[in-house]
């Protein structure tokens, strides 16, 4: 690496000579565009005067037989070949992209980053967009830069084409990540620009991670994503057809309930896998004749999502009146925090899927196609723009949906989804929201007014970004990984006044202690009530009984002459899984299915099994 000085030319300086030498003016502007956008010499077909009065005043500055041109000399860096192993020389080169400044290829084989263009707009199109699989390294991508010949389209235009296609180490969506990074966003107005970009970007690094897992790639595009989530989608479609959807959907609601320990008196399920939107096969509605057609036809259940209940964009609805809008922000806030909460707690409920050991055993893909499916549905919220997620909406493409039925004596959770493990996201969801509802307003015009903000598709795609992470902070705080205590101590955070729980959740994002240890006394405290309740439940069937004797209690007989036990040796080292959480165990069980290694899946799903 060196650094050198150049001499550019002035472009303006010699356009201007060129206009008053040969008499240039404003007839000839595709002239001018070539001419500010080309090295030294025109890259125009035509061979007309003003080709060949360009062609040879650029010769002769090139020669040197004129020098009346101005110069204006530069500092340029120059990297041999060997510099790029350099990680430092590496980043160098990539902050030459971000400035205005370019790269060029010597003679010699060495880079130089200077004011000149550096690659033809037309030729990187054709590459990106004839390229089905960009799976490259940083110095990859600089080592295209450096190799390409006559150089004309901008480094901003270069790198924004790049970044689209490519997701490399830490980099989601630009107009995402710009988003979050500018404040430009719908929860900046909720928790503030800095927070709302924190938890976006540690939601995104794990769930980034896990793609590249599930990928076997380091660097993925969104490509690789949409190719992984159609692929699996389609394959545990099929098999479920096959299977027959009804026992998977009566399998759903038994998950559901075990988990959240819900008792069959309690609450009523109607859930249904609708299969694939015609949208996504053949690009447009179909009638319910049309899609059983289609069914038998491609070997895949086909229907779609019912969207009663479901709402678009945010309502413009004024406050009710009396009321005004600062007044009622703390609501708001609540309500689009609790939002995102429950889909946090449903994505950890969509892999359920690994405890069914029926699954397992029949059909051991069909439980790594649905690892795959959702772990590339992560992705894609942060892969796609908000425009593109709203546009698949209003086209009738929905995953999956809830809504709550209180018509009844006793509540109704009606889901649906595309197939089991969304199915299943979306019953968890109806349950968490059940849990929630008495932490709305209960004027009924206030409510109104706070649902018409907050309950929408196009809230959602940041509710769902955002809420994994955010439910993770709160399940950390709570010693007993059990849904049992998770669920009471989220309806003890119900109970909390708005500005208190809106506090908490802050706290919680920003690691704040006091934050942390209310949780965990909450935490504590349900743990407590149900350890009560389990201890009530046991001794209660004893009360009448007639005390034992004393004799009717054995003890076993000491024998001194017997020879103690020889120690039992040691097991081998290894994971131990008994310890682990269900969030872990669930991680390994990806691990294990992504290996191949059924053994280990059956071994730990009897483990999460118990949990």
């Amino acid at each position: 690496m060196a650094n050198r000085e150049k001499s550019t030319i002035d472009y303006d300086y010699v356009l201007n000579t060129m206009k008053q030498k040969y008499n240039w003016g404003d007839l000839n502007p595709n002239y001018f565009e070539d001419f500010e956008n080309s090295g030294y010499y025109t890259e125009t077909d035509n061979n007309d005067d003003y080709s060949e009065q360009f062609n040879d005043y650029m010769s002769k500055i090139q020669v040197g037989e004129l020098d009346e041109v101005k110069k204006e000399t530069k500092t340029v860096t120059t990297f041999d070949a060997e510099d790029f192993e350099n990680p430092e020389n590496r980043e160098a080169i990539k902050k030459a992209l971000e400035n205005p400044s370019g790269v060029t290829t010597n003679k010699d084989g060495s880079v130089s980053v200077t004011e000149s263009k550096i690659i033809r707009k037309k030729d990187l199109s054709n590459f990106v967009n004839n390229t089905n699989k960009i799976d490259l390294s940083e110095s990859e991508i600089m080592s295209i830069l450096v190799k390409t010949q006559n150089p004309i389209v901008k480094k901003s235009e270069l790198v924004e084409s790049i970044q689209n296609k490519i997701l490399n180490e830490a980099r989601m969506n630009d107009n995402v990540r710009q988003g979050f990074e500018s404040g430009e966003n719908d929860y900046s107005d909720i928790l503030g620009r800095e927070l709302t970009n924190q938890l976006a970007q540690e939601s995104f690094e794990e769930i980034a991670d896990n793609i590249r897992r599930k990928t076997g790639k380091q660097n993925v595009t969104i490509d690789d994503v949409q190719r992984l989530l159609s692929t699996s989608l389609m394959s545990a479609a099929q098999e479920e057809y096959r299977m027959g959807t009804e026992n998977l959907e009566r399998k759903a609601v038994d998950m559901i309930r075990k988990n959240f320990n819900i008792p069959a008196d309690a609450v009523d399920f109607d859930a249904k896998i609708t299969g694939i939107p015609p949208e996504m096969l053949v690009g447009r509605s179909l009638s319910q004749q049309q899609m059983d057609q289609l069914s038998s036809q491609a070997g895949v259940k086909v229907g779609k999502i019912n969207r009663e209940g479901l709402k678009m964009n945010k309502g413009v609805s004024q406050p009710p009146q009396g009321m005004s809008t600062d007044e009622l922000k703390p609501k708001v806030k609540r309500r689009r925090l609790t939002n995102a909460m429950m889909h946090g707690s449903a994505r950890r409920a969509q892999n359920l899927h690994h405890l069914d050991d029926q699954l397992r055993q029949e059909n051991p893909q069909l439980g790594q196609n649905y690892a795959n499916l959702m772990s590339a549905n992560d992705a894609s919220y942060f892969l796609l723009d908000d425009q593109t997620i709203k546009a698949q909406g209003e086209g009738g493409i929905h995953a999956g949906n809830v809504r709550l039925d209180l018509s009844g004596e006793r509540p109704k959770i009606i889901a649906q989804g595309m197939v089991f493990p969304i199915l299943l996201h979306e019953l968890a969801k109806g349950v968490v929201e059940l849990m929630s509802l008495w932490s709305l307003p209960e004027d009924r015009s206030v409510r109104q007014y706070v649902l018409d903000k907050t309950d929408n598709l196009e809230s959602e795609t940041n509710d769902i970004r955002l809420g994994t992470k955010l439910w993770e902070k709160f399940v950390q705080q709570i010693p007993a990984d059990n849904q049992e205590v998770i669920s009471l101590t989220w309806n003890m955070m119900q109970a909390l006044p708005d500005n208190e729980f809106n506090s908490i959740v802050e706290g919680l994002i920003s690691n704040r202690t006091e934050s942390q240890q209310k949780v965990r006394r909450m935490a504590e405290d349900a743990l407590e009530e149900l350890q009560r309740e389990a201890s009530d439940d046991v001794f209660g069937g004893y009360e009448d009984s007639p005390e034992k004797d004393d004799e009717d209690v054995l003890t076993p007989p000491q024998n001194d002459d017997e020879e103690p036990s020889e120690p039992q040796p040691e097991e081998p080292s290894g994971p131990d899984y008994e310890r682990m959480s269900k969030r872990d165990l669930q991680l390994a069980i990806d691990d294990a299915l992504d290996a191949g290694d059924m053994d280990l899946v059956r071994y730990l799903g009897s483990i999460l099994n118990k949990k």
